[in-house]
């Protein structure tokens, strides 16, 4: 899977299990919880080590405006019922 910024056009290829994170990423499920439920349990992987590479790729792609990270659920998130 490919994805780019609308900010500043960098393309980012995204292996399996960053896809994986992009997918599961609905704006109210915590990345901890799609590290355990999705990487961790469909990919050889240490738990520790899932968790800091998620963590970086998230940060990588919130530096560039394309995943927005909060503490909060987001609500009206296009994932959401609320707005289908």
């Amino acid at each position: 899977m490919m994805i780019m910024s609308a900010t500043d056009s960098t393309f980012f290829t995204l292996n399996e299990v960053a896809t994986a994170i992009w997918q599961a990423a609905d704006g109210r499920t915590p990345l901890s919880e799609i590290v355990a439920a999705k990487i961790c349990s469909e990919f050889d992987v240490n738990p520790d080590q899932a968790e800091r590479d998620a963590e970086q790729f998230v940060t990588e792609l919130s530096r560039h405006g394309i995943l927005l990270v909060s503490d909060q659920p987001i609500l009206g998130s296009p994932a959401s019922p609320e707005t289908r």
